[in-house]
């Protein structure tokens, strides 16, 4: 991914931030809107769906407690939507992942070829987090087939986080590394 493909971690932010105002604002001052937040939420997910970044992340926000009476807590959902949200650039998206992260970034830093990797690939201390966030994640996606219309079509469902659930994506993270690996050497 390109420099300019990215949505830094500022206006990622911002955005993230206008849209969860007007959706919790919604959800209290409901006769403001001609719209229901049931309705703002699937226009949020429509965005999503043609692949913009701050909506996934957005998405992944509203999964990951649920919302009483309207959304499901749906752990699977939260990750998969933010994971896809860093996949496609999200620097903020990327952040909030940096700690499931931090095991493949250990890995890449430790790495006997890593002043190799650095050069080749115009990896610095300023951009290295979002850069292996943004490879890695892009591997998950791979590993793990995720799609937008697939987690459209999960929506309703509930799923509480398990250590169980968690080790799916840190296998996931697992079989992608050394493929982001040779991606940074080739």
């Amino acid at each position: 991914m390109e420099k300019e493909d990215f949505i830094t971690k500022k206006d990622a932010f911002e955005g993230f931030t206008n849209l969860r105002e007007v959706l919790n604002d919604c959800l209290e001052n409901p006769r403001k809107y001609s719209k229901s937040f049931l309705d703002m939420f699937t226009d949020v997910g429509t965005l999503a769906m043609d692949g913009n970044a701050i909506a996934q992340d957005l998405m992944g926000y509203y999964y990951k407690e649920g919302v009483k009476n309207y959304i499901p807590e749906n752990y699977d959902l939260y990750m998969q939507w933010e994971i896809l949200s860093a996949a496609n650039g999200n620097e903020y998206a990327i952040q909030k992942l940096q700690f499931f992260l931090n095991y493949a970034f250990s890995e890449i830093i430790n790495s006997d070829k890593l002043p190799l990797i650095l050069s080749k690939n115009g990896i610095d201390e300023t951009n290295y987090v979002y850069v292996l966030g943004n490879l890695l994640c892009e591997g998950i996606v791979d590993e793990m087939q995720i799609t937008a219309k697939k987690l459209v079509e999960m929506q309703g469902q509930t799923s509480k986080y398990t250590p169980e659930k968690l080790r799916e994506y840190k296998r996931a993270l697992e079989k992608a590394l050394p493929k982001v690996l040779s991606f940074l050497l080739s």
